[in-house]
């Protein structure tokens, strides 16, 4: 089992996804139909999601799903961390009238995760995803400085075996890689 860690992101070591939006749902979160139920100590995902930024570069995702169809639209929904090579899980790029594919469909068929993936618990995944996109636009819109701006603000100051993240041309490549520009 893979360990989730925030420095691998700071450093420039893994790439994350957001799957939240679906085909049916628009932009109601909560009337998503990705659906999650408990096999063992793991939980199997069947579903799709849609317009998913960087799904095609991302070695990992965080996802919500419907564990429990019986529960209010709200409550019934739960938040993991997914690994983006697990089998089961295959993306697919939306080609734009640019010819850019920086969005895509993901697919879920039988694809297992462990229970250890959980954020939070069962249940809990409208509150934890309501979290995240709070901090995603505070983040985009904080001191009138986008997320990027920040982003290579840190890097020009942060050293990653002895040289500044900017210098480092694997890391000025993700970076460009983010932006889309690659």
């Amino acid at each position: 089992q893979k360990k989730f860690h925030v420095g691998g992101i700071l450093r420039g070591e893994q790439i994350w996804c957001q799957l939240f939006s679906e085909p049916a749902a628009g932009s109601d979160l909560a009337g998503l139909r990705t659906r999650s139920k408990r096999d063992g100590d793991d939980w199997v995902i069947n579903g799709q999601k849609i317009w998913t930024s960087g799904a095609h570069q991302a070695d990992y995702g965080i996802l919500v799903t419907r564990s429990d169809p019986t529960a209010e639209k709200h409550k019934g929904l739960t938040y993991f961390f997914v690994d983006m090579k697990t089998p089961g899980i295959e993306v697919r790029p939306i080609k734009q009238i640019s010819g850019l594919s920086n969005f895509n469909e993901v697919f879920f068929t039988d694809a297992r995760v462990p229970k250890a993936n959980i954020v939070g618990k069962r249940g809990e995944g409208w509150k934890i995803a309501n979290t995240t996109l709070k901090h995603e636009r505070n983040s985009l819109n904080s001191n009138g400085e986008g997320s990027m701006v920040r982003l290579m603000k840190l890097m020009t100051r942060e050293k990653v075996n002895g040289v500044t993240a900017m210098d480092s041309p694997i890391l000025r490549d993700r970076l460009m890689a983010l932006q889309g520009l690659s």
